[in-house]
């Protein structure tokens, strides 16, 4: 095995003789499959050359050095037990006694060490921390034995069988669909993407790309040296895939996976418990990075994407979605009115997709010609393989699916799904990949019916596209009264009551019906607690940067994701989440002794509210000036030289009716009012920033907040704070002048 990692590889090396090579010449009049074998052994051939071998691991888990030791400590005990004389045993217990201290010392070097690798790694590979974990505990990784039928089975190719039979259980298999003929992509109209230029930037771009820890795929290639080798390596790479889509051919190498089962919780003895995940050719995902872009790039022009659709779309994220949602249910309670939801779930939807059905959608989203022809060729006699404890299944047929671990499976998928929601005809249907909502607000029973119909249409829809529903994961939710309505269950595609919920996880946030979020913050600040014992106990280290290179990686993150949506307003819940921060700050080598203002400034941190508030008002600048989707429907206008977001008034009542007053006080701190009462405390000349980028605002908004106090009203910490509360709203009054 070759050493891609080693720091003595010669990189420039390597790319001087990659750019020697004639690839014109040796690519003319080749076909596709000849040219990638000629790529793949001149390569081959290079690595052999250039790329040093690993050096053979030892058997033996205990470091040459502490072997050595513990060698001493033995013959130093056995000659101490067979000594007779007072003074020879004196003088070897003295030795024995600092070989023990050379051996804890020894011990504490080796982890320091290997934490301070670890450490250094986390932010570009995440899962580094969780294999030190696991090597840590000695925990069996092995897949199997599995139970069937009261029968244990431990042989390693069963075992591959298996899991194989598993897989293969989740295709859908196409009985009466008509097949997609080379015509669909030949009859060309005007705006239709028939074919793409390629620029060797654009093949440069697409392997920036990659994941530098990635392993290598069936071609035998890993993304470190295509990283590496990038500007040389792009030449070869442009003239194959020009060959590729002229040809309309992919070789099967490039159309193989080798599968990895990974256990995804519940019984290890069940088959069905592991998730199937995908390796493919790094060299394919550089062409199909290249194809999606200029996939997207026309869906996105033509205005052919859902819009609906928050998934693998430019611009749109989870985010998005959820914040589109809760605008929908913050209009309807301005309305007086209710809002019911339908949580819908697909089952195994990525891999139930028919080839014949996406291909003659592709089509409708007017991609045809080359382009048409290569994406057909890249679902049509695709491959796969288990690997499991060493062992290798047979190889396999792919028979339906968008293909796991390539690039193009998200973009298929988005268009399979874009017109599930063609035939609704009054409610709002949104979608994230295949997490699919509907909602209706509901002012007469004919409201239910309609919605019913609704769901109706899009239970047809799987029919017609060979898709099946998880049922009895259905979540029906209400928001908002209304006057002599009762909330009664909506029906499944096969008749079933919908289980009606006050709590459901929607895209990784709990929502309630109270619109609270209290279990959600309960669940983050419980999870980020758990993930803080288990780094202050995995780790040593106190010292302050990898301290906070730890937090800002595996903590922060679960205390900020998606927090527009569900930012508390309530001082309990603020002070929840506070209080992680200040706990694991105060583990920090020499600031233990600092109170939790005092060590916000010596870090130069903002508190998690001041972060929260922060990221309401950038993300409000955004919006406003047009550089992401203005999803909460922010207007800004002057008044005179000064900039400010429109402020919507909040009605007391609406045609007769009088708001309740909870529902007035959930409006007026939803993410759309809480956004316009910050951004209008702004100074004039923060406010006033346009036509420039994100990271040009921030500095200003930066520069301006550290003249605002971040001092949190927590623990005992209230009687010294002024303001109200650390809002920036309150703390404003209090500015420092500088």
């Amino acid at each position: 095995q070759l050493s891609f990692h080693n720091d003595n590889v010669s990189w420039s090396m390597i790319n001087k003789e990659i750019n020697d090579i004639p690839w014109h010449t040796l690519f003319n009049g080749k076909n596709t499959e000849t040219c990638i074998n000629i790529l793949l052994s001149c390569l081959l051939m290079l690595c052999i050359k250039l790329i040093p071998r690993k050096k053979p691991r030892s058997k033996s888990k205990i470091p040459r050095e502490r072997k050595k030791l513990l060698n001493r400590m033995k013959m130093l005990k056995r000659e101490k037990h067979r000594t007779y004389s007072k003074l020879k045993e004196k003088m070897l217990e003295k030795k024995i006694h600092e070989t023990e201290t050379m051996l804890i010392h020894h011990r504490k070097e080796e982890r320091r060490t290997k934490e301070k690798k670890v450490i250094e790694n986390m932010k570009n590979n995440p899962k580094v921390l969780f294999d030190y974990i696991n090597k840590q505990k000695d925990r069996d990784t092995k897949i199997g034995p599995f139970k069937i039928q009261n029968e244990y089975i431990y042989d390693q190719k069963e075992i591959c069988k298996l899991l194989v039979t598993q897989y293969n259980s989740q295709f859908s298999i196409n009985s009466n669909m008509p097949k997609v003929d080379k015509e669909t992509f030949s009859n060309t109209e005007d705006g239709d993407l028939t074919d793409i230029e390629i620029l060797e930037e654009d093949i440069i771009k697409a392997i920036g790309d990659l994941n530098m820890n990635s392993s290598a795929g069936p071609d035998g290639i890993p993304a470190i040296f295509l990283i590496n080798t990038k500007d040389s390596i792009a030449t070869p790479l442009k003239l194959i895939l020009r060959k590729s889509l002229d040809e309309g051919k992919i070789p099967d190498l490039f159309k193989l996976a080798y599968v990895t089962p990974i256990h995804k919780g519940g019984s290890k003895l069940k088959p069905e418990q592991y998730r199937p995940v995908s390796l493919t050719s790094h060299v394919m995902k550089i062409f199909e990075r290249v194809v999606k872009r200029n996939i997207m790039k026309h869906l996105i022009e033509q205005n052919l994407l859902n819009p609906g659709q928050h998934g693998f779309v430019p611009g749109r994220s989870t985010k998005t979605q959820l914040l589109q949602h809760y605008c929908d249910i913050f209009e309807t309670l301005s309305e007086g009115t209710r809002i019911d939801t339908i949580f819908l779930d697909f089952a195994k939807a990525f891999d139930k997709v028919d080839h014949d059905i996406l291909l003659q959608k592709v089509a409708k989203h007017k991609i045809k010609g080359k382009i048409g022809l290569w994406l057909q060729e890249f679902l049509n006699n695709r491959k796969y393989r288990v690997v499991a404890n060493g062992e290798m299944s047979d190889v396999q047929d792919v028979l339906s699916g968008v293909p796991q671990g390539t690039v193009l499976a998200a973009v298929l998928f988005i268009i399979m799904i874009s017109d599930v929601d063609e035939n609704v005809k009054s409610s709002i249907v949104r979608l994230f990949a295949d997490d699919t909502r509907i909602s209706q607000k509901i002012t007469s029973e004919e409201d239910k019916v309609l919605l019913q119909k609704d769901l109706n249409v899009i239970y047809d829809w799987a029919n017609k596209n060979l898709m099946k529903f998880n049922e009895n994961k259905f979540e029906q939710m209400s928001h908002g009264e209304a006057k002599n309505i009762k909330i009664e269950p909506y029906k499944t595609q096969s008749g079933n009551k919908i289980k009606i919920g006050e709590t459901v996880r929607d895209l990784g946030v709990i929502a309630n019906n109270n619109l609270l979020f209290r279990e959600h913050i309960d669940n983050i600040v419980t999870s980020s607690k758990i993930m803080s014992g288990v780094l202050l106990r995995t780790f040593s280290t106190r010292q302050e940067e990898p301290m906070m290179r730890m937090f800002n990686s595996y903590i922060k993150s679960k205390l900020e994701y998606c927090s527009l949506v569900w930012s508390p307003w309530h001082q309990n819940e603020i002070n929840k989440l506070e209080r992680i921060q200040k706990i694991f700050t105060s583990k920090i080598y020499g600031l233990d002794q600092l109170d939790y203002h005092q060590r916000l400034k010596k870090l130069n941190l903002y508190s998690l509210e001041r972060r929260r508030e922060r990221y309401l008002i950038i993300n409000a600048w955004q919006q406003i000036e047009g550089l992401t989707e203005n999803v909460l429907g922010l207007k800004a206008r002057r008044l005179g030289r000064s900039r400010r977001i429109v402020s919507a008034k909040i009605p007391i009542g609406i045609n007769g009716k009088r708001i309740k007053e909870r529902d007035r006080t959930l409006i007026h701190n939803s993410t759309a009012r809480k956004s316009e009462r910050l951004f209008n405390v702004l100074p004039q000349s923060v406010r006033n920033i346009t036509e420039t980028t994100t990271e040009t605002f921030k500095r200003h908004l930066d520069k301006w907040l550290s003249s605002i106090p971040d001092t949190p009203k927590i623990d005992g910490y209230g009687t010294n704070v002024a303001a109200e509360t650390n809002s920036i709203f309150h703390q404003t009054r209090y500015c420092i002048v500088r």
